[in-house]
């Protein structure tokens, strides 16, 4: 059953994505639906605000001549029951059921089951999706599930079927919104998607112009891709080929003092670009339909595979050279012009193959207001630091560097994973409209800021942000976080060119206790390597880093760096509630070796009479499996845990959390990661130590619901999240909580849980349903 609903749910992504028109996607989406299920109708309606009806506007089963023809208001049949009820509305037998309508020469009277389910985009009815079967037993109360993830994925391509419809009609004129949103080409046009898709990692939508990052540029994002206009492609090849030389011969002209070994090398990248064999190979692959990024791709790592394969050990180091020419046309054909690096003077989004942390907090600026991806993880640090900074990122868009262009106008979707190239006037409104929407909600759920999260019937979660920055703490306010459950404290490391010194760090943990106004903040040890890592660090080359010299390995290692965090932490918390928290732990050698150093730091201030909180608590990260058999053990030297549910999930499943071809495998809903956390947290209750549950999983609804089931002491998440969380725990009960999770912790499948879940979610609290994420 899992297979065939991920199968399903990939083969509707694809159909949305490949479509030009989504009324034609639709069509082809309920066919696949029916045909995928066995259902013998598949349809769906569409809301009309402006007249409060429903329209038949795609179906399998029935008469394709009942398209736009079959109309009724939200008041009126089955179909209008499940708006009427924003909830699935299962019926046997629907002909004698009192909302039945009827439409002579439908046949509808002929099916005897009948499932509604409400399509709901941020909140917004859009529809209803409609499967009928002639069998009694066609269709079941446990089939709701899969079918309503059928309606989220279907709620996105409805929600643009009004926006995107005969956009290819439109494709040939220059679109522009505004005098001041001009799209400026440098490079001859050529035919592109209205929109690309990839995968969604936050909440939020941002708009500028296509800003590329030539280091981030490299060969291996760029997919097979046609052209059937070859003298446009070879143009923009030609034009590439001639910025490449230029700006090489640039740095020949304005480079005093190039050695000689230098300027020979500039003049062997000058005469391959020059090179009519290599300019052939490239024109015969554009001949052939290929797109110019494409043929250059092809070209080029064939050159390079033959210089590697040479003896001689000169002409096989050229493979660099070769490749590193390669890239810098590359960077030309998507239009990448000037310093990447200098301010960016207008609304810019951020185009790239990927981003690590440090990228990302090195251009981080004012005119930043998105990022987009060909790669990277959904829990990826970059994505995790993204979201605390509340800039959209959208990962994992195909086609990218075909498509877009420095200087494209984009609208960076981060919410269902939509990317817009060059949009016209009415999405540009569209996506006011929704901004509009947002802040409403915003609005709406800031009147929760200072009330506590506490369910129905009475149990408290305390509910913690995790940050990065000193300039987060504003969100810590303005979201409403009883605490600061994480500050992660290698991301000013990470800007640096040298370790802080103590000094430097005493005053940064006390600014930030000073801004935190009394409220505890948990400082952990800086926590690098997997995909942090350091300028100024030696690491040694690891094919798996995350299982690698990382974090707590690392500050055992430089024990000198180590002790001088530990003391700057100490002496900080005289100025506030302060926790220190240990990354990555292991196994007792290792939590032994740390709380001997902070005893004996402890002592040394003591000596010198300087102030720190005697009574300072010490926890550990349960990320690590092994640790996690051990906790009763390792809870004789600390006062509190913290499970790190990141790496954790990570480390049980042994998915690369960073890696797209295994993404889909890393789940929080996985059976042994909830018994792992579940048992975690009853170690820590039966020695009466405090737990927090850290980690972006809380941000679903499904997560959180287990984590108030399982009684953790508090839950900390990204600021952003919090006040939709708090929104859904003081909407339900603990007892049912408890009853799910119990109930959970007898399945043996994620598919099993996933089903019960949304459907208890549905059943349980109708008003949280349809909020897969907070």
């Amino acid at each position: 059953m899992q297979t065939r609903q991920i199968s399903i749910l990939e083969d509707i992504f694809q159909t949305l994505k490949d479509s030009e028109n989504p009324e034609s996607a639709l069509e082809q989406i309920v066919a696949k639906v029916a045909r995928s299920l066995n259902i013998d109708v598949c349809s769906v309606y569409v809301y009309d605000p402006m007249e409060n009806r429903l329209v038949l506007k795609a179906t399998h089963g029935l008469s394709a001549s009942f398209v736009d023809y079959i109309e009724m208001d939200t008041s009126e049949g089955l179909t209008g029951l499940a708006v009427e009820q924003m909830q699935p509305v299962l019926v046997v037998n629907p002909a004698i059921h009192p909302r039945f309508k009827y439409y002579a020469g439908s046949g509808e009277e002929r099916y005897s089951t009948f499932l509604g389910l409400p399509l709901i985009y941020h909140q917004k009815v859009l529809g209803v999706l409609v499967v009928q079967t002639l069998a009694e037993n066609g269709i079941r109360e446990k089939d709701i599930p899969l079918f309503s993830n059928i309606a989220s994925q279907i709620s996105a391509t409805v929600a643009y079927t009004g926006l995107l419809e005969d956009m290819s009609a439109r494709r040939p004129a220059l679109r522009r919104r505004l005098p001041v949103m001009e799209i400026s080409r440098s490079l001859p046009d050529r035919p592109v998607p209205d929109y690309l898709r990839g995968d969604p990692v936050s909440e939020q939508v941002a708009e500028g112009y296509a800003h590329y990052l030539p280091e981030n540029i490299d060969f291996d994002q760029v997919q097979c891709s046609w052209s059937d206009l070859p003298e446009s492609e070879m143009e923009r090849l030609n034009h590439a080929f001639e910025r490449a030389s230029g700006q090489i011969r640039q740095v020949a002209r304005t480079g005093a003092g190039l050695s000689d070994q230098e300027s020979a090398i500039l003049d062997a990248h000058l005469m391959f670009l020059r090179d009519a064999g290599l300019k052939r190979k490239i024109k015969a692959q554009i001949d052939s339909g290929k797109c110019a990024e494409y043929a250059l791709k092809q070209v080029i790592l064939e050159y390079v595979e033959n210089f590697r394969s040479m003896d001689d050990a000169y002409l096989s180091e050229r493979a660099a050279d070769v490749l590193d020419i390669g890239r810098r046309v590359l960077g030309h054909l998507v239009g990448v012009s000037g310093d990447p690096h200098e301010p960016m003077t207008r609304p810019s989004i951020v185009v790239a193959s990927d981003i690590s942390p440090v990228d990302l907090l090195a251009i981080r600026q004012p005119n930043l207001k998105a990022i987009v991806t060909a790669r990277g993880g959904r829990t990826s640090h970059t994505v995790i630091l993204a979201r605390s900074l509340e800039i959209p990122i959208v990962i994992g868009v195909e086609g990218l560097f075909e498509n877009v262009r420095e200087k494209d106008y984009l609208i960076v979707d981060g919410s269902s994973g939509f990317v817009f190239v060059n949009p016209d006037e009415n999405i540009c409104t569209e996506y006011e409209r929704r901004q509009a929407e947002n802040q409403q909600i915003r609005l709406r759920l800031s009147a929760l800021r200072d009330l506590p999260a506490v369910t129905l019937d009475g149990a408290h979660v305390r509910l913690g942000a995790n940050i990065g920055l000193l300039s987060d703490i504003p969100h810590v306010r303005e979201y409403g976080a009883d605490h600061i459950g994480l500050y992660r404290t290698e991301f000013p490391f990470l800007l640096r060119k040298s370790f802080p010194t103590e000094e430097e760090q005493v005053e940064l943990y006390t600014r930030m206790l000073q801004k935190a106004e009394g409220r505890t903040v948990t400082i952990r040890t800086f926590d690098v390597g997997g995909d942090k890592f350091l300028s100024y660090l030696d690491y040694p080359k690891e094919d798996n880093p995350f299982l690698g010299w990382r974090s707590i390995r690392i500050s055992l290692e430089l024990e000198e760096e180590f002790r001088k965090q530990i003391r700057a932490i100490l002496r900080a918390s005289a100025h506030g509630p302060v926790h220190l928290l240990f990354p990555m732990i292991s196994g007792v050698e290792e939590i032994r070796k740390v709380t001997a150093l902070v005893d004996a730091e402890k002592q040394a201030l003591d000596e010198k009479g300087i102030e720190y909180d005697r009574q300072i608590a010490t926890g550990i990260m349960i990320e690590v499996p092994g640790a996690a058999a051990i906790l009763s053990r390792l809870l004789k030297y600390v006062d509190f845990v913290s499970i790190g549910t990141n790496d954790l999930i990570q480390y049980l499943l042994a998915v690369d959390r960073n890696n797209k071809k295994v993404g889909n495998l890393y789940n929080a809903l996985h059976p042994s990661v909830i018994v792992t956390i579940a048992e975690i947290v009853n170690v820590c209750r039966q020695h009466q130590k405090p737990v927090s549950i850290c980690g972006e999983s809380a941000s679903k609804q499904e997560c959180l619901l287990l984590y108030v089931g399982m009684a953790a002491d508090r839950i900390s998440m990204t600021p952003s999240s919090i006040p939709a969380a708090k929104q859904f725990i003081r909407a339900i009960r603990y007892e049912d909580a408890r009853y799910a999770l119990d109930a959970v912790l007898e399945m043996e499948d994620v598919e099993s849980i996933n089903d019960f879940l949304s459907h208890f979610i549905q059943k349980r609290f109708p008003a949280q349903a349809g909020n897969a994420s907070l």
